[in-house]
């Protein structure tokens, strides 16, 4: 009779290999705080103020904020946007971002309709902006101090390695 281990042999090891995607990102937050904020009511739909510009991921991005709303569609409400202030003209830029009304204390208020939306966009040209006609009933925005705070991830090139 035979050896009973020879059908157990090992077999012959397998050649294995593997790669990993890779996406570079860049995060970061910023506060935009409104103070005297009745003073800023009345200045007109399609009017904003905005942030001093911040940068997120190699470009330049602000804050804008509509106290009277940004058409006259949207009148009875605050808009907010995050809009591109520069970088390659012309490439687009993947994000995602959200922007969130606070109090004074920091805690998010509960009227605005777009504090928890992540948003996913492409701004495609410098002064491309994305954001919420409906950020918030101007009848419920009753502080004279808030801040609009956005998180912003840009979305840089997938590599695989």
């Amino acid at each position: 009779m035979g050896n009973i281990n020879s059908c157990w042999a090992a077999e012959p090891p397998v050649a294995e290999t593997s790669s990993t995607c890779v996406t570079k990102t860049a995060t970061a937050a910023h506060n935009f705080t409104v103070t005297n904020y009745s003073l800023l009511k009345g200045m007109g739909v399609g009017k904003f103020v905005s942030s001093r510009p911040f940068s997120v991921g190699g470009y330049s991005w602000q804050i804008r904020f509509y106290p009277d709303g940004d058409d006259q569609e949207h009148a009875g409400y605050a808009a907010a946007f995050l809009c591109r202030c520069d970088g390659a003209a012309a490439t687009g830029v993947q994000t995602k971002y959200t922007l969130s009304l606070r109090h004074k204390n920091g805690k998010i208020h509960r009227d605005s309709k777009c504090s928890s939306q992540i948003v996913t966009c492409t701004f495609q040209q410098v002064g491309a902006d994305w954001g919420f006609s409906d950020f918030i009933e101007k009848s419920k925005l009753q502080e004279d101090c808030f801040t609009i705070r956005c998180d912003l991830t840009v979305i840089g090139k997938t590599i695989i390695l």
